[in-house]
């Protein structure tokens, strides 16, 4: 009885993590479908600095409505992440962890674009690898 509840579990948990991965890819092809790209770079909007040094950027092209956005690490490692989040709402709410990656080799690692248009407003997070402390510029 034992073993078919850990089967059960596991197959749970496995269809839970494929779903999730199954939202965030369709996630993710709706912000490339809308037209953003990382080229040209206009500048950076934001910037934070991580526990470990490492420097979190919200950079952007575009002007007026038609504006995309999305986060860089820099002066990283392996095994830190980065994303951004955006809100329609001032901050209050937002939609978290756009297109999330991770540092897997170098130092530095970004998102794809993010649509930033009809009054959102964007940052860009990340962290010192799973389970540290979140650092987020601030909202532009």
């Amino acid at each position: 009885m034992r073993i078919k509840k850990k089967v059960a579990s596991a197959v749970s948990a496995l269809a839970m993590t494929t779903g999730l991965l199954a939202m965030s890819g369709a996630v993710t092809t709706a912000s490339a479908a809308e037209g953003c790209n990382t080229d040209p770079v206009l500048g950076t909007a934001r910037s934070a600095t991580g526990a470990r040094g490492q420097l979190f950027e919200l950079r952007y092209h575009g002007s007026g409505n038609n504006t995309c956005a999305w986060g860089r690490v820099t002066n990283g490692a392996v095994g830190m992440h980065v994303w951004v989040d955006r809100s329609h709402d001032g901050g209050r709410t937002w939609e978290p962890q756009l297109g999330i990656r991770r540092v897997d080799a170098g130092t530095s690692v970004h998102t794809e674009a993010w649509p930033d248009r009809n009054g959102s407003l964007m940052r860009a997070c990340g962290d010192s690898g799973d389970n540290t402390a979140i650092t987020c510029t601030g909202w532009y």
